[in-house]
């Protein structure tokens, strides 16, 4: 049952919904302790395993693009309140490569600690005034070494899917493990999207979009970016994982240089880069 404003859950009182999360229902309230709004998720009972691994995922990270985890609660998280709008394209290429950036610090963050999103969509990246916020680490799961692309055993039992269809990765789909390239997958999806204000996998069923995901090319963006930047998102949506960018890192610097020329007006280097040349 939805909370009512002047709901208490220890020193926060409820004072207005804000909508639904991955897991449970999300509130706007007010910390009386300290005098500050925050965002409250709680958790529906169904998903308390899924809760638990959210607090600890957000717990590990710190960092600038990442929401910030205030306090824990029986059923709860408390955290920062932020004022914006979620992620939507299409948007200017200055601005695209400048959330870009963001949202692959932020996963360069969360991978550094071993820890995959594995729902990486629109929905999820909240544009801030304080710049991009990466969301809800409900699905999250931990990895093995990036170095090695070792998967650990993970929560969710082998074959399930999990994850939001248009976002998901061909292995997410299959019901494997997925590291930390699944979210170099998603995260194309949502350049793409960024840029064309189109899915790049749509379709009128899930079936249709699953076939699409795990057999189509995605449609090229050359009309609307630089050539090298067509070939640097292609990279990202590789079915095989092992033809995917490796690391967030990489990629972030790869889009750097691919769009270079249109931000800075200074030619781009002639020395090839194997690692954006199209294969």
């Amino acid at each position: 049952m939805p909370l009512a404003a002047g709901t208490q859950l220890g020193p926060y009182e409820i004072t207005a919904p804000l909508g639904a999360g991955g897991m449970g229902e999300v509130y706007r309230a007010r910390d009386t302790r300290l005098g500050r709004d925050v965002a409250i998720k709680v958790c529906a009972e169904r998903f308390s395993e899924r809760f638990g691994r959210e607090a600890h995922a957000i717990a590990a990270l710190n960092h600038s693009n990442i929401c910030h985890l205030y306090d824990v609660g029986l059923n709860y998280l408390v955290m920062e309140y932020l004022e914006g709008v979620p992620l939507k394209g299409p948007l200017p290429l200055k601005k695209v490569l400048e959330y870009a950036a963001q949202i692959l610090d932020a996963l360069d963050a969360a991978h550094g600690k071993g820890i995959v999103h594995r729902d990486l969509k629109p929905g999820n990246i909240f544009v801030s005034k304080q710049g991009i916020k990466l969301l809800d680490f409900g699905l999250a799961k931990e990895s093995g070494p990036l170095k090695d692309a070792e998967v650990t055993q993970s929560i969710t039992q082998q074959g399930q899917i999990v994850g939001t269809l248009n976002y998901m990765s061909p292995e997410q789909l299959q019901g494997k493990k997925a590291d930390a390239r699944g979210d170099i997958f998603s995260f194309g999806l949502v350049l793409y999207e960024m840029l064309t204000g189109k899915l790049a996998f749509g379709g009128s069923s899930a079936a249709s979009v699953i076939a699409a995901i795990l057999e189509r090319e995605a449609p090229s963006v050359a009309g609307v970016a630089p050539p090298a930047l067509d070939r640097v998102l292609r990279r990202c949506l590789a079915k095989d994982p092992e033809q995917r960018w490796q690391s967030a890192r990489d990629l972030k610097s790869a889009l750097e240089l691919a769009v270079e020329p249109q931000l800075t007006g200074r030619p781009k280097s002639t020395t090839p880069l194997p690692w954006i040349v199209a294969t």
